[in-house]
């Protein structure tokens, strides 16, 4: 076998063509590895770049995603503040308007118990109704602001009642419903109001609109103004 091969390098030592012809081979099978390996090495090292620019960009990505998310999270809640202090303030303002209603039409009765004025005028409020009933159905639902509206119709129909009845004196019965719907708004004031006020500043209303010179306020409006100014209502 070494004879063999070494016969076989001496024929080609004395062939330069056939050297020639075998060292361009050896030298081509050469470069095409080598161009293999360096293809290669510069493949993988493209790769391990992109990957890393992919990782970056990825992190790039996930900030700005935690980002938005933060921003909304924190405008979500600043929005749900805002409309938690204006469903809160608008319980307020009804709650205070329910207590002066009561008042309103416990005045009128008593008036007409004791015949200082057996046709009162009966004149209630419903401003703060009007303006703030939606937002306060938000905080307070939908089964409490039903029996408020009940209440407030019932008190407008027997106000207009008196009003068609051109002043005529109050019959029993109408005395009745005058303390019923008084009760019923006091309830209103209570079942609202202790869901938006503090003990301190119920007892603060509840002293306020039992106070003489209250009394004998003959609209429940403008006492509505001094309470507001009270518990810091607009």
């Amino acid at each position: 076998m070494t004879s063999e091969l070494t016969k076989l390098s001496t024929e080609i030592s004395s062939n330069p063509l056939l050297s020639n012809s075998i060292s361009g081979m050896i030298g081509l099978i050469g470069g095409v590895v080598g161009g293999a390996i360096a293809a290669w090495a510069t493949a993988a090292g493209v790769r391990r770049s992109l990957e890393a620019q992919f990782e970056l960009q990825r992190a790039e990505w996930e900030r700005r995603d935690r980002e938005k998310n933060q921003e909304r999270q924190d405008r979500e809640t600043r929005e749900q503040g805002e409309r938690d202090r204006e469903g809160t303030a608008a319980v307020q303002a009804l709650a205070v308007e329910a207590l002066w209603n009561s008042v309103c039409l416990a005045t009128v009765a008593k008036q007409v118990e004791n015949s200082t004025d057996p046709t009162p005028k009966i004149s209630l409020s419903r401003d703060r109704f009007d303006k703030h009933f939606l937002p306060a159905m938000k905080i307070v639902g939908g089964v409490y602001m039903q029996q408020t509206v009940n209440i407030y119709l019932s008190g407008f129909a027997f106000q207009q009642l008196r009003e068609a009845q051109n002043r005529l004196p109050m019959s029993k019965a109408e005395l009745k419903r005058a303390y019923d719907l008084s009760t019923s708004f006091m309830i209103t004031f209570r079942t609202l109001g202790q869901r938006v006020f503090s003990r301190d500043k119920m007892a603060e209303l509840d002293r306020l609109a039992t106070s003489p010179s209250q009394r004998r306020a003959s609209n429940p409006t403008t006492v509505l103004s001094s309470a507001q100014k009270k518990t810091g209502m607009l």
